[in-house]
């Protein structure tokens, strides 16, 4: 098995999966930002790239979040759109699989229960569902490439996720408000890490990507709103009575969002072939690692 694996980013999910690479006893390497800048100062991570020869180059770099990519557009653009440029075109010329991660908010999001395929056309609203869209175009044509689009993760991992910034406050007694018109699919991080472990156990990456078309989603199949999800973990942990529900629209945000985002995959059976992505039978585990 080819299992040099090296990991760009590691907080939230590319700290998971680094861990779980770990655990798996993959030869695995994390480049840090605050070591390497990876957007500014890309010749430091090409030597490195050339110097540790990878098998597979997993993306988790992102500048995120609605607000931080308006207020930071030309920072998205370049690390969201030019950096997986960069980056593709390198590992095109090295032969490394490239994994890349997108996100649900390529879709506007405007349609109450809609649920968005592979099939369904991105119509990005905001600015970081934009750039993250442009750098799904950029680097989609090139051969050994997988894109994967995720919704709302939840994990010990994610501390920057609304999920897990509602229930930190939740478990500090403090009382929150929760939208119940913004939807997901929400998935488990470790979900995540275990899909790509199997994809590379396997050896199934070249008949994923051919068979996708360079584009995928993960997520766990319910559909749910922001505030129900939130409640199940408040039942579990006795804190229901601290959550209020409110509307989207009464946190007063200058910023129009996408409310009604998640995501199915057309490629489910071969998704499950690789690795069964679920959510409830996680919540629990997820409960005990923030806790």
């Amino acid at each position: 098995m080819s299992n040099k694996v090296m990991i760009l980013g590691s907080g939230g999910l590319g700290k998971q999966i680094y861990e779980d690479f770990s655990n798996n006893k993959f030869n695995v390497f994390l480049v840090n930002r605050k070591i390497i800048d990876v957007e500014k100062k890309f010749i430091k991570l090409k030597n490195l790239i050339l110097k540790t020869k990878p098998h597979y180059i997993i993306n988790c770099i992102a500048k995120t979040g609605t607000e931080p990519c308006n207020n930071s557009s030309l920072e998205a653009i370049k690390v969201n759109s030019l950096f997986p440029l960069n980056l593709a075109t390198l590992t095109n010329k090295l032969n490394i699989k490239l994994i890349h991660f997108s996100t649900d908010a390529v879709f506007e999001g405007k349609t109450p229960g809609k649920i968005y395929s592979e099939n369904d056309r991105p119509f990005p609203i905001t600015i970081y569902g934009q750039t993250k869209f442009f750098g799904e175009i950029l680097i989609k044509n090139f051969p050994q490439v997988l894109i994967i689009r995720l919704p709302i993760l939840f994990g010990k991992t994610q501390k920057g996720q609304i999920i897990d910034r509602l229930l930190s406050k939740l478990f500090s007694s403090e009382k929150i408000k929760v939208s119940t018109d913004v939807y997901s699919t929400p998935i488990y991080n470790k979900d995540v890490s275990n899909f790509l472990i199997n994809l590379i156990k396997k050896n199934k990456f070249n008949f994923f990507s051919t068979k996708c078309n360079k584009v995928t989603h993960l997520s766990s199949k319910e559909y749910v709103s922001l505030f129900k999800f939130i409640m199940k973990a408040a039942i579990i942990t006795k804190n229901e009575k601290l959550i209020s529900a409110a509307k989207e629209k009464n946190f007063n945000s200058k910023i129009i969002k996408p409310q009604y985002l998640g995501l199915k995959s057309i490629y489910s059976r071969y998704i499950n072939d690789i690795y069964k992505v679920g959510m409830n039978s996680k919540l629990r585990n997820y409960l005990k690692e923030i806790k």
